[in-house]
């Protein structure tokens, strides 16, 4: 069986970290893989066997955590899609700039039941600042429905223990990952003028 890469191995390997991660809301368990793990701060070890959403928390940066988690805990509310771009500061010492999309689901009470998501390292994309928030529209660009797909068989295919695939799947997620941002950056370009 695989070992799972250290985080600091994880940082080292590569150079765009893309992560996913499934919330079990009434549970309170947020599984992650190694990338997403690392970018929050946490073992691949915690993000394997599950913790409260406070551990995740915890990993962004002071100057971006309490306005994060108030509009996921909105979204959490409310159902339906979260974007936002922000810092995260990982065990290594760093610091990174994340780009999260993440899709809350209800149940048919209207009660949050489920949440799953990708995080993006864009650092070296970004200059390190603040937090910048998206807005929810555009829910419905196909890339934005593949990302979703894409998610859903990345569970599918770790749930399965196949290893090549799930790095196939990897990379088609992190090319995602790359797409959204350039969808994001040429969305914000074109409001600012």
């Amino acid at each position: 069986m695989l070992q799972p890469p250290s985080p600091a191995r994880v940082a080292a390997d590569f150079t765009d970290l893309t992560g996913s991660w499934v919330w079990d809301i009434p549970a309170d368990r947020v599984y992650a893989d190694d990338a997403a793990a690392f970018l929050f701060g946490l073992d691949p070890d915690q993000g394997q066997t599950g913790r409260p959403v406070e551990a995740f928390e915890v990993g962004i940066h002071p100057g971006d955590r309490e306005t994060v988690a108030s509009q996921f805990r909105a979204t959490v509310a409310t159902g339906g899609l979260f974007v936002a771009e922000y810092r995260t500061c990982p065990c290594d010492g760093s610091i990174r700039r994340v780009l999260e999309r993440a899709h809350v689901y209800l149940d048919a009470a209207g009660h949050p039941r489920r949440a799953h998501g990708i995080i993006v390292d864009i650092t070296d994309r970004k200059p390190v600042g603040g937090l910048t928030s998206h807005p929810a529209e555009g829910a419905d660009h196909p890339l934005e429905r593949a990302t979703d797909l894409c998610i859903a068989a990345r569970q599918a295919v770790r749930e399965a223990r196949r290893p090549f695939l799930l790095k196939l799947v990897d990379m088609v997620l992190i090319e995602l990952g790359r797409e959204l941002t350039g969808v994001m950056e040429a969305e914000r370009r074109r409001r600012l003028s």
